[in-house]
């Protein structure tokens, strides 16, 4: 059952929350940092908790919260199936087809990427809708990695033709994969997907409440939108690089 205090506040405590391997610039672990960590964590410490992270895959976050392992799960929807209480949206992702603008692809719809060699990110038939799933589901060359920075290198070297990801991920890795492959190259940005809103899934609805109450906060006061624009430019200086 899950701790729920009499006055609907809990106790400041340390919480064991489940964190992606590594999706920058949202969750960087070499750091501990990234634009919804650094929103997570600062947004819990406004009602006096501190974050423990457990790296981990969104695959076995429904396992490990059912378990009692985590207290709480970054970037997560219902869809997971995780049995939680699930915060106000804090972090939302712009998914693209993204490919090499040279390869003259057309997709006009996620039904067109059901002939194509593609690399999505690790749950994408979950997140991305029943339509997606049909789609990749035809494909005869199409996989999910959890390992994100696998997308920059096969598309810029031509082995695959597209890829589905958050753009901002995308080109967090590129600036990162600049001496290996030719990152200059031009994209094109296939709409084809709604933007996506994710949610810290919590144990505690008390803990769930007070993180609501820390979001609004950083929002009001403009630390979110600070804390959006210090990863941004880092993200930016890291592609100026590799244009040099």
């Amino acid at each position: 059952m899950l701790a729920v205090w009499a006055s609907g506040t809990a106790a400041a405590k340390d919480l064991i929350v489940g964190v992606p391997r590594s999706v920058p610039p949202y969750v960087i672990p070499e750091t501990w940092g990234g634009i919804e960590y650094d929103v997570v964590k600062q947004a819990l410490a406004l009602s006096g908790h501190t974050i423990t992270p457990k790296l981990t895959v969104l695959a076995r976050v429904p396992k490990e919260m059912a378990m009692g392992e985590l207290d709480a799960g970054l970037t997560m929807r219902p869809e997971t199936g995780v049995d939680a209480c699930y915060s106000d949206s804090h972090v939302t992702y712009r998914n693209y087809v993204i490919s090499l603008e040279s390869s003259k692809l057309k997709i006009d719809s996620v039904a067109d990427l059901s002939d194509k060699s593609a690399v999505a990110f690790q749950n994408a038939h979950i997140y991305l809708g029943e339509e997606y799933a049909r789609a990749v589901g035809k494909s005869p060359s199409y996989r999910e990695e959890a390992n994100q920075v696998v997308q920059a290198l096969l598309l810029y070297s031509g082995r695959i033709q597209a890829v589905v990801a958050d753009y901002n991920i995308f080109r967090w890795y590129a600036g990162e994969v600049r001496g290996k492959v030719d990152v200059t190259q031009k994209l094109h940005l296939h709409p084809v997907f709604a933007p996506t809103e994710y949610h810290v899934a919590f144990r505690d609805p008390a803990i769930c409440a007070q993180f609501n109450s820390g979001l609004a906060k950083l929002k009001a006061s403009g630390e979110f939108d600070r804390i959006v624009s210090r990863y941004m430019a880092q993200m930016e200086a890291n592609l100026a690089e590799a244009a040099k």
